[in-house]
């Protein structure tokens, strides 16, 4: 009885660092990188405000030309809580900026501005965990997009040049093992609608980067 008692307390000393030795994850992961966004560059949203200053003082109204794939730069973010093996809840949030060109069609001036998109998204994700140390995943993630314009002209005016939404990334990537600790993120993409008073805007974010795994 002596044994059996001690073979069963060898047991439960042994039994949860044999449990650590086969887990292949990290509870919470943290990952950073370069982000890389092609998006609308906002000229719908400040045709409806905005205004051409002219030299007499009055004003007359723009039309900006729209463009569908502004390439915005930045970096992008995640904490991830593992509640399963496979199944992670994942807070993600990003910052791009792109110097970008507003050419008015009615004047044919244009004017030179720094546009600024913030993202903040949460929802799960699905990693296909196996014993390769590739490990791709896909995730549905819900949130908001803060979109800001800051134009360096005088000639140009607009009562609000910043406009939150709701928005949505729709995406899937690829984490390789390269430590205990540590993966690398080679490649993900997400499709990025955004859903502005004015109308749907879509976009796709490429990401690559680090990522940090903690138990």
């Amino acid at each position: 009885m002596r044994y059996l008692l001690l073979l069963l307390a060898i047991l439960l000393v042994s039994a949860p660092v044999a449990l650590a030795q086969d887990k292949d994850y990290g509870d919470w992961e943290f990952y950073i990188g370069y982000a890389h966004e092609r998006a609308n560059n906002g000229a719908d949203r400040l045709d409806a405000k905005g205004v051409r200053n002219l030299p007499n003082g009055t004003s007359t109204r723009v039309d900006f030309a729209s463009e569908r794939r502004v390439p915005y730069r930045g970096v992008q973010g995640e904490v991830v809580a593992n509640v399963h093996r496979n199944v992670g809840l994942v807070t993600n949030f990003s910052g791009t900026w792109a110097n970008v060109e507003f050419f008015d069609r009615l004047s044919g001036t244009t004017y030179n501005a720094r546009l600024h998109r913030y993202t903040l998204l949460f929802g799960p994700r699905f990693n296909f965990r196996n014993p390769t140390p590739l490990i791709p995943f896909a995730h549905a993630l819900f949130g908001v997009t803060r979109y800001k314009a800051a134009f360096k002209t005088s000639n140009f005016s607009c009562p609000d040049t910043s406009e939150t939404a709701f928005a949505m990334g729709l995406g899937a990537g690829l984490d390789i093992r390269a430590g205990r600790r540590i993966d690398i993120r080679p490649i993900q993409v997400d499709y990025l609608p955004v859903f502005f008073d004015h109308g749907r805007e879509d976009g796709l974010r490429f990401s690559a980067g680090i990522k940090i795994k903690t138990n």
